[in-house]
């Protein structure tokens, strides 16, 4: 298991705040930071999680981990980060970060379903940690954070859950999260009203969005070159818009036979059309909320040849035509 290594970045301007040298913690797991730090380059999640329990120790607060969010900026989750700040809602900001979630830790898994009015986010950890209470704190803590950054100081969370019992000073967890704690619960979670989950935000920006996917869609296949249906996304990515994709250009983009392509596909119970159905959804998600691109921009960018039939598509995938849907997502920001 491995980690992003950037949020060594973070672990690092923690461990100062307390006033702490972070040299001898980093030495001692024979890991050197050298800036900037390099995107691909992952870090054992071992030894992120050894220097986390030294450093709980040290600094005996059990609140380091709302430390640790408060040290969160934007470049400390890389192009990921951006992705992010550039997303039309607080939902496709962590549907964005569902999908690409293995870059930032590979055993972190997100689940995002609507319950009771709210949209709940789901996290947790597929693996046994020395210090798991704290990093449900900063995760929980940075995803606070960064919905603030985006939303603005407005947000407000419903409420939220921790596995993790109670700690002894419950003052720093209501002053950080200013709602209803939940401890001992079934799982790690934050609950957001759907109201504030699906308000177009006044910082999105289809365009940024669009590139930072690329950007992070091509790291996750080399980060893991046996998801083919990763691979296959990002093929889809660079060749939409040039018209005429088929299986017979992807299957060379991937040095593979088409027949390879499609029995890889169906062994992970997925099928070339389904893979491209799913892209251009995603994409035209995207794409509709840039207002300087006109429908038949969009049509050609997702690689079809008549705008009447992106329209079919798209109300198949929404219930709504483009046009209905723009005015009215577009339409909150009036």
């Amino acid at each position: 298991m491995s980690v992003f290594a950037s949020g060594l970045v973070n672990l690092l301007l923690t461990i100062e705040s307390y006033g702490i040298d972070p040299a001898p913690l980093f030495a001692a797991e024979e890991i050197n930071i050298q800036f900037p730090v390099d995107p691909s380059l992952r870090i054992p999640f071992k030894k992120m999680d050894s220097i986390w329990a030294e450093v709980r120790k040290l600094c005996d607060d059990e609140a380091i981990g709302l430390r640790s969010a408060e040290c969160y900026s934007i470049s400390q989750f890389g192009a990921l980060g951006y992705a992010w700040q550039a997303s039309s809602t607080l939902r496709s900001a962590f549907e964005r970060m569902k999908r690409f979630v293995h870059l930032v830790n590979d055993d972190l898994v997100i689940r995002i379903e609507d319950r009771d009015d709210c949209m709940v986010v789901t996290a947790g950890l597929n693996v046994s940690s020395e210090s798991e209470a704290s990093i449900v704190d900063r995760g929980l803590g940075l995803f606070t954070k960064m919905c603030r950054m985006v939303y603005g100081e407005q947000f407000r969370l419903e409420s939220i859950n921790f596995k993790h019992e109670g700690p002894l000073d419950i003052k720093p967890y209501f002053e950080f999260f200013g709602c209803k704690l939940n401890f001992n619960q079934a799982d790690n979670q934050l609950l957001i009203h759907q109201s504030i989950a699906d308000k177009v935000l006044l910082g999105a920006d289809p365009e940024m969005a669009m590139l930072t996917d690329q950007v992070l869609t091509r790291r996750l296949v080399q980060i893991d070159k046996s998801d083919i249906v990763a691979r296959v996304q990002a093929v889809f990515v660079d060749q939409l818009s040039l018209g005429d994709v088929n299986d017979d250009s992807v299957a060379e983009a991937l040095h593979m036979s088409v027949r390879t392509l499609h029995r890889k596909l169906a062994d992970v119970n997925s099928s070339f059309r389904a893979v491209l159905v799913e892209t251009r959804r995603k994409l035209a998600d995207q794409y509709i909320m840039d207002s300087s691109l006109t429908l038949t921009e969009i049509t050609f960018l997702l690689g079809f040849s008549e705008q009447s039939s992106f329209s079919r598509a798209f109300k198949t995938w929404t219930g709504s035509t483009p046009t209905e849907l723009r005015q009215a997502r577009l339409g909150h920001l009036g």
